[in-house]
């Protein structure tokens, strides 16, 4: 969506690419953002009706520091769905899990300031996250060494030359078996970060977590 709505509230559908763990963990980020923005009204209210009493009252400072409370609350709970949208839908969208999956922390925590519905939510999109780049990894997997490089290679299988009626001399099948070798090795990414080189359907760097560039 390009309207200035569509850039602050994430659309409700899940992309079908996406793995089970990371769409369910789009659903409950999505429901966080709509919580936050619920509790933006709901202290809006809180903060409306303290200063209100207490202006025509006067004399209750609990109803002015409920106001005020109301309105800092307010303030970081729709300060903390727009930026929710951005840094942690928006990154599962484009496949950035990992970076997702750290920003997620940081909303848990205003999701407490703001209610608890919003970090309980946030708490699964974590937890669903960490599953979904647990499942990454391949059997036995432990991180490379920095500057280790790494290549996967699937299993070979004999090679057969087609039939021909002249049989290329040795100096040039030489460069034909080195090509089938290279063909069936898993396309490789070495990462900017710590020069680890990791398969290239994998999103982020297994030994550092830098994302894909």
């Amino acid at each position: 969506m390009g309207t200035p709505v569509g850039s602050i509230f994430a659309h409700g559908s899940t992309p079908p690419w996406l793995p089970r763990d990371v769409a369910e963990a789009r659903r409950f980020a999505w429901w966080a953002q709509i919580l936050f923005f619920l509790m933006t009204v709901v202290w809006l209210i809180v903060a409306i009706v303290s200063l209100t009493v207490y202006g025509v009252n006067g004399g209750r400072t609990g109803l002015l520091a409920l106001g005020v409370f109301g309105l800092v609350a307010m303030l970081i709970s729709f300060m903390s769905g727009v930026f929710l949208k951005k840094t942690v839908i928006d990154a599962i969208d484009q496949g950035r899990f990992h970076d997702a999956k750290n920003d997620t922390m940081i909303w848990i925590v205003f999701g407490l300031i703001s209610f608890i519905l919003p970090a309980l939510m946030l708490i699964l999109t974590y937890a669903k996250l960490g599953d979904a780049l647990m499942a990454q990894q391949p059997p036995g997997y432990a991180p490379y060494a920095p500057g280790t490089v790494s290549v996967q290679q699937q299993p070979a299988t004999p090679y057969v030359p087609p039939p021909a009626p002249i049989q290329p001399p040795p100096e040039q099948a030489q460069p034909a078996q080195a090509q089938a070798q290279h063909a069936h090795q898993t396309p490789m990414v070495r990462c900017k970060n710590c020069s680890v080189q990791y398969p290239m359907f994998m999103h982020s760097c297994p030994n550092c977590g830098a994302p894909k560039e």
